[in-house]
């Protein structure tokens, strides 16, 4: 049987049909490029740059404004303690970060940098807010160093205090209830009175006791959160007291520093 005879021309045809659907690797390169350039690496550096730079200055800026509003808070807080002291005493406020926590039996008690060499001495206040007392100053300070013992530490101990009507929180211990307050284990200061006293939820709680310093005197400690019949004797209410700032949170206080006492 005779072989099959190709025929030469029909092998051109099928180049030619088969050369369109193949075009050449370099072709669909360029065609690439057309359709999306190559990055200019230079240009996308710069970019990338200032992008970088544009953040770098934004944290910044919020950075400073940050700073900023702390500084005018601690101008505020010292200019309200110089205006609340009700002591007669010269007094100079003296703003301390706190630098550790956990010293004392009940572990409240706060370290804060400031000490012998900026006047402070063992039972200067703490406040807060010009007005809002946290605790004083504990046992011996070092040069540069100091114990703040807060209300809730157990060795405060009593405090003698007197309850402002939430009406006239500025009221005097002769207008108001007086009470005695100790802390307990939760960070409550509590005490009791007799039944018949006015005192109200909301009522203003300040500081009224001799064994404090002059400075302390009148500062504000809390407000009346809770008030009940004992259990044990009908005759008597108990008193549950807030604090008005938590230790445990506090970054910063103002000593009212006696001004006999700087070095």
């Amino acid at each position: 049987m005779p072989s099959a005879r190709v025929i030469p021309w029909t092998t051109d045809i099928a180049a030619v049909l088969w050369l369109p659907l193949t075009p050449p690797a370099h072709a669909l390169t360029a065609l690439r490029h057309w359709l999306r350039p190559p990055r200019d690496e230079a240009k996308y550096l710069d970019a990338q740059l200032l992008s970088d730079e544009r953040d770098r200055f934004r944290a910044l800026y919020h950075s400073e404004r940050i700073h900023a509003e702390e500084l005018e808070q601690r101008l505020e807080q010292l200019d309200r303690a110089k205006k609340m002291d009700r002591g007669g005493r010269e007094i100079m406020p003296l703003l301390a970060s706190v630098t550790a926590r956990g010293e004392g039996a009940g572990g409240r008690m706060l370290a804060l940098n400031a000490g012998l060499r900026d006047g402070v001495q063992g039972g200067d206040p703490a406040v807060v807010g010009g007005d809002i007392l946290v605790g004083r100053i504990v046992g011996e300070p070092s040069d540069v160093r100091c114990w703040l013992a807060p209300l809730t530490d157990p060795s405060t101990g009593r405090v003698d205090a007197y309850i402002a009507s939430a009406d006239r929180p500025d009221a005097g211990p002769a207008e108001s209830v007086r009470v005695q307050l100790r802390p307990n284990s939760s960070g409550i200061l509590t005490g009791d009175l007799e039944a018949n006293k006015q005192i109200s939820e909301g009522d203003v709680v300040r500081l009224a006791d001799a064994t404090w310093k002059a400075a302390s005197q009148g500062m504000r400690m809390g407000t009346v959160m809770r008030v009940v019949r004992s259990d044990k004797n009908p005759l008597r209410l108990l008193v549950e007291v807030k604090l008005e700032v938590d230790p445990d949170r506090l970054r910063q206080v103002t000593l009212k520093i006696d001004v006999g006492a700087l070095p």
